[in-house]
């Protein structure tokens, strides 16, 4: 009985010892992001994405624009078969132009998390090292923490495993 209290005794103070010994360290991810050669590029790029999408829709409000005058200027002289037929035309170019409108922020998102994603798995990468070379329990990012006394601040050791100064 005495054996098994003074085992259970030495686990207990060991776990709680463990528990103790665990490292917390905090990192703002984000800076780290924006010190990272070649991000300027990413917003470069999607400006330039962006134009091209403006470009598509101006071309095709020009096209609904130039049908709409069309149809009418004419609307008078047509047979109702065929203004029926050019209605359903305009009509149609709008649905386009409505449903482009609607997609294209989703597009906009895609273009951007895909020019980023290299960026941050860079950093999700650095972190793990960081992490796992100085014996890091847990490291939260700064960004969604309320609140945090206690830790380290790995972003330099995080921004140097990047090459960034």
């Amino acid at each position: 009985m005495k054996k098994s209290t003074l085992i259970l005794l030495i686990l207990c103070t060991f776990c709680i010892t463990t528990a103790f010994a665990q490292k917390y360290g905090h990192v703002n991810s984000n800076e780290v992001m924006l010190a990272m050669p070649g991000i300027d590029s990413v917003q470069i790029k999607l400006v330039e994405f962006q134009k091209e999408l403006s470009t598509i829709y101006e071309n095709m409000v020009a096209e609904w624009q130039t049908k709409q005058e069309k149809l009418n200027k004419e609307a008078g002289t047509m047979s109702a078969a065929v203004r029926k037929l050019r209605e359903d035309e305009v009509s149609g170019i709008m649905n386009r132009i409505q449903e482009f409108q609607y997609n294209v922020e989703q597009d906009i998102e895609d273009e951007q998390m895909r020019l980023i994603a290299p960026f941050q798995e860079k950093v999700q990468n650095a972190i793990n090292d960081v992490a796992k070379e100085n014996k890091y329990s847990y490291i939260f990012d700064t960004r969604i923490l309320l609140y945090f006394d206690d830790g380290d601040d790995v972003t330099p050791l995080v921004k140097k495993k990047l090459g960034i100064k």
